[in-house]
């Protein structure tokens, strides 16, 4: 397994790279501070740029880890910072990973997250040699779900009331790749 960070990808349409600062004004104004698109995640929205700000700070310091992996979603044509996705729990032992993503409502259903996950799904495989990549959503993201299966995710199973946000508890359905079948898929 190769542990290098998080790196530069190139898409169609996006550029996936490390957060700065400077993205703390667009991040808060594209989807920080929204709570549609926090809703079915365990984090809350950002109530200020200044908590944009610090999360981003947070970041920056991990990415001195190589094995913090976390991209800035960004239009290539606009250069605007839009969203946010990663590859986190990283066994090594095991060659497997999860990963999380959130997009600006201004995007849904415009193939954009589908195209910025299977970029790091090809990262994940090919790059860094994992076996494994796992999501898992809240009930009732079918949105969620949607971009999973167009990256051949294949469902695994739901976990009930896995996660409690705001005294609601809500079930987690888990979705997962491995590499073989990615590999196969896009021969």
């Amino acid at each position: 397994m190769r542990l290098n960070g998080t790196q530069t990808i190139e898409t169609v349409r996006l550029i996936l790279r490390k957060y700065t600062l400077d993205d703390a004004e667009a991040m808060y104004n594209n989807w920080g501070r929204y709570e549609e698109c926090f809703e079915y995640l365990p984090w809350e929205s950002c109530a200020s740029i200044n908590e944009a700000e610090e999360r981003i700070k947070k970041w920056i310091e991990l990415y001195k880890d190589n094995t913090f992996y976390q991209w800035c979603i960004e239009l290539k044509e606009s250069k605007e910072s839009i969203g946010l996705i990663n590859l986190h729990n990283i066994d090594e032992d095991n060659l497997s990973s999860e990963t999380t993503y959130i997009l600006s409502p201004k995007y849904w259903n415009k193939g954009i997250m589908t195209e910025a996950l299977r970029a790091v799904l090809e990262y994940g495989f090919e790059v860094m040699g994992l076996n494994r990549i796992s999501a898992d959503y809240f009930s009732g993201n079918e949105g969620s779900q949607k971009v999973m299966i167009k990256n051949i995710m294949k469902y695994e199973g739901t976990f009930s009331e896995r996660y409690c946000k705001s005294g609601v508890f809500y079930d987690s359905i888990q979705y997962a790749v491995l590499k073989k079948d990615w590999e196969q898929k896009n021969k």
